[in-house]
Parts: C-alpha cells; sequence; structure tokens
C-alpha cells in the first residue's frame, strides 16, 4: 500500500537532516517514528523507495526530500564504500550538537555529521559530543567562525565542481597529517583557540577526531591559505567593537538567542511581530517625536535576533527593510549582534523589556499592518461623513489622519509611512488638537482598515491591497 499524505506536514528547516525531519514529522502527527523512518536509519544511503515515502508522507518534491541527506555529496566529504571511510563525514557513533539551540529547539544541521562543520553558525558556539555532560556553549573564535563559513560554501559547490573538491581532499590530508603529529607543546598563533586534545587527535585515521574542538584547532592549523589574514571587517568597526564589547556581553548575546529560541518554540513569536519602533516597558518615557531613531534601530536588532532565533537567514540591511526603513545608519547594538560580538547589559534590558511588552499584549503582526495600510491613499467616505466639517474642510487633515492611524496601528515613525517627509511633530501636534470624538472615529477606521485585509483570508501584498484601493481610493 502507497503511503497517504499526513494532515500536518511541516517543512523542513535550512540544512535539516533527513532522520530530524522525519522525527519531526511523526511527532506532529502523533505517529511513532519508526512509522515514518526506520529508526536504524542514517541520513547517507537511504533506499530511493523511503525517501520518496517521505515525500509523500511530508507533500513535498521527492528532489527536495532527496537534499535532506548526504548521498548528494562528493565521494570526499561522505567517505568510500559501504562503511563511509577515509571522508570528512564521522564515524556513526559520533553524534555532534550545539549546546545552545539542540537542546531547547532539537536543531541539528546535516554538516554537523562531518568535521566540516565543528561548530553552530546560528548561536556561534562549539558543537559538542551529544554524550558529554554537562551540555556547555563555548563561544568559538572569529577566525573558526570565518573558516567553517567558508567551507560550508566549498562543501555545497563541490558538488559540481571538481576543484573544490580536491581543496577538500587536500584539507583532509593536511588535518590528518598535523593531528598524527601534534603535541601539546605546538605553537597556536592564537591563545584564544580550543586546547588540543591530542588523545582525540590521534583518533584520526579512516574517521575524522571525534572531538569538535580538537578539528576546531586542526581545521584553522591546516586550512590558513583558505582565509585571508586580513579580516573583512572595516577597521574602525574593529576597534569600536573591541572597545565596547567584552567576554560578557558575548555571553550575554548567546543567552538572549537562546531565550528567543524558547519563545519561537512556545509562544510561535516571528519577526513580523516587531514594531518599527521598538516598545517601551510601561512607565518609561522614551518614545517622544525626536526619539524615534534609537528605537527604530533596537527595533531592528530585535527583528535580526528572533530571525536567527526562528533558523532565518537575515542581515541588518533586510531587518530594516522589513520595518520599513532601509536607509537608516547602522549602530554598535546592531552591528554587535550581526557579527556575534556581543550585546551589552543595558541593550539587553531593553531588549528584555520590550519583548515581554510584545508578548503580554499578544504578539500582534505588525509586518501585516504595514502592508496593508501602506497602500490607503485616502479616508473613506463614511469616515469622512462622521468627522466634523472643521477638520474636513482641511486639506492637509486627510494625510494627517491617515498619518495618525499609521502611527496608532503601526507603532512606526513617519520615516517607514508612506509619507516619510512628515515629520512626527506634525502628528503629535494633530493628536494634541483633535477632539475623543474624533480620535474615536480615526480609531474605528484604522479596525476597519484592518478588518478588510484580514477578512480576505489572504496574506496582506499587493492582492490585497489592490482590493483595498478599490473600496477606499
Amino acid at each position: 500500500m502507497s503511503p497517504q499524505r499526513l494532515p500536518v506536514r511541516p517543512s523542513p528547516r535550512p540544512g535539516e537532516p533527513l532522520t530530524a525531519y522525519a522525527a519531526r514529522l511523526a511527532d506532529a502527527n502523533g505517529l511513532t517514528r519508526s512509522r515514518v523512518l526506520l529508526p536504524w536509519r542514517q541520513d547517507i544511503d537511504v533506499p530511493s523507495a523511503e525517501v520518496s515515502a517521505i515525500a509523500t508522507l511530508g507533500g513535498l518534491d521527492p528532489v527536495a526530500t532527496s537534499r535532506l541527506t548526504m548521498n548528494r555529496y562528493p565521494l570526499v566529504i561522505r567517505g568510500h564504500g559501504p562503511q563511509r571511510r577515509h571522508g570528512w563525514r564521522l564515524h556513526h557513533s559520533v553524534r555532534w550538537v550545539c549546546p545552545s539551540c539542540t537542546p531547547t529547539t532539537g536543531r541539528t544541521d546535516l554538516l554537523w555529521q562531518t568535521a566540516l562543520m565543528p561548530v553552530c553558525l546560528r548561536c556561534r558556539c562549539y558543537l559538542v559530543d551529544a554524550s558529554s555532560a554537562p551540555l556547555v556553549a563555548v563561544p568559538a573564535h572569529p577566525r573558526v567562525l570565518e573558516l567553517a563559513q567558508v567551507l560550508a560554501d566549498l562543501a555545497e559547490s563541490s558538488i559540481a565542481d571538481h576543484t573544490r573538491r580536491n581543496r577538500l581532499y587536500r584539507l583532509r590530508r593536511r588535518c590528518q597529517r598535523l593531528a598524527a603529529t601534534i603535541d601539546a607543546n605546538h605553537p597556536v598563533r592564537d591563545a584564544d583557540l580550543p586546547d588540543m586534545n591530542v588523545t582525540a587527535a590521534r583518533q584520526w585515521g579512516a574517521y575524522p577526531c571525534p572531538d569538535p574542538a580538537t578539528v576546531a584547532t586542526l581545521i584553522v592549523l591546516s586550512g590558513r591559505r583558505l582565509v585571508p589574514q586580513k579580516r573583512t571587517q572595516p577597521v574602525h568597526l574593529q576597534r569600536r567593537q573591541a572597545a565596547e564589547f567584552t567576554e560578557t556581553d558575548r555571553d550575554r548575546l548567546a543567552w538572549f538567542l537562546t531565550r528567543l529560541g524558547r519563545n519561537v518554540v512556545q509562544d510561535d513569536l516571528r519577526p513580523e511581530h516587531v514594531p518599527t519602533l521598538l516598545p517601551m516597558p510601561e512607565g518609561e518615557n522614551g518614545r517622544g517625536p525626536g526619539a524615534w531613531l534609537s528605537l527604530t534601530r533596537a527595533a531592528a536588532a530585535l527583528h535580526l535576533l528572533i530571525s536567527r532565533a526562528a533558523d532565518q537567514d537575515a542581515t541588518p540591511a533586510s531587518a530594516m527593510v522589513a520595518l520599513g526603513v532601509p536607509d537608516i545608519p547602522s549602530c554598535a547594538l546592531i552591528d554587535g549582534i550581526h557579527t556575534g560580538s556581543g550585546l551589552r547589559e543595558q541593550d539587553s534590558d531593553l531588549l528584555f523589556g520590550a519583548l515581554e511588552v510584545l508578548l503580554a499584549d499578544g504578539l500582534v503582526d505588525y509586518q501585516r499592518r504595514r502592508d496593508t495600510l501602506r497602500v490607503v491613499t485616502r479616508l473613506p467616505r463614511d469616515a469622512i461623513r462622521r468627522l466634523p466639517p472643521t477638520f474636513t474642510d482641511d486639506p492637509a487633515f486627510g494625510q494627517l489622519a491617515l498619518a495618525w492611524i499609521w502611527t496608532r496601528f503601526t507603532h512606526g515613525p513617519m520615516r517607514s509611512s508612506p509619507w516619510p517627509t512628515l515629520p512626527d511633530r506634525d502628528v503629535a501636534a494633530f493628536d494634541r488638537r483633535i477632539d475623543p470624538e474624533t480620535r474615536l472615529v480615526l480609531h474605528e477606521t484604522g479596525q476597519q482598515l484592518l478588518a478588510e485585509a484580514d477578512l480576505t483570508s489572504i496574506p496582506a501584498t499587493a492582492t490585497t491591497g489592490a482590493g483595498i484601493t478599490r473600496r477606499f481610493g
């Protein structure tokens, strides 16, 4: 009997192996994991019939499902023969996990089954053996992170490029020779690299060394030519980060990402829940017309953190574009998060307080509100009829009323609105000038505009905007 499509079909995460996806698919539908994939299967040499069965159960494309296995990688990565020896792939009994995100979200990566990836690029810490206890997150050296990203790109490009395969083969041979000769007195250029476990290094033979920290040091010592010695960051950025961030700040950033990972899983927190102006805890005054820049930068930082906690690719530029402020300059807070340098205590308190406010308010989809209200160019006619003539006769009233609705429902400055040149102080003065009845009418109008988009039951895109434009001009 051919398998039938299951009712709950989660999408594969970036880099997720087939065994992890099969476990998530089974758990989501209340099945035992053996009903989806045999428990002794590894993420390599999976029969095509079983791959096709999982594709059918999860409603996936068979080609996309096969990319969850290591079969697509060349022999230099996945190893030779039935036992998969003499490659970058670890022994099947060795399992590397991230001590930061794996215990909380269950996240794993296909390349973690190889010695090419001894770090978690998302949490920026060293991987650990799953059998070790306790699982302690140790921040990875920036050069290890840089080299790991290069190796990940090499692994992907080696599928079709024979030259890249030779580079990975030569690097593995150099690591193997160094592991056989290195001792505890070997000079390491950077004291921040992990300590060498000579006993684990000597185990590099048919399979790589089982200790990820030792592998990280070996590939840095053997792969200096893969990454230029000169850092790609500007000199002024290096100096600013060195002056402003400490080791404690780096640990604080790792803790904050772990906290956000729990909210992503438990509360369905998403980057779309961040407004353009970071919300302030009750009792704090910081949302005056001139405070929009610092609060918007903090909102971009929180947007970037939540994106990383949700396994989404994000940059400071993409976060600012999503918030509607693509041209604002960056700051030390955003740069520290983007480069993994750290998170200062006062910034952590600000972001944590804003996160508590967002959770208490029920996680409003501000991205949908921005997309919905951005296409509205004038007030609905029924709203104009309910307003006093003293306001509607003013030529600037219509724009100020829509700007008032924008600031109230998107919690964003005018810089993020369809009227970026309209000063925020003009909207604040308009708010002080209108009476409570007019304020109520405008508030109900904003709710009506958002309800129109919600009733369409489709995402707030250009299609939704066209429908609103036809009705409200």
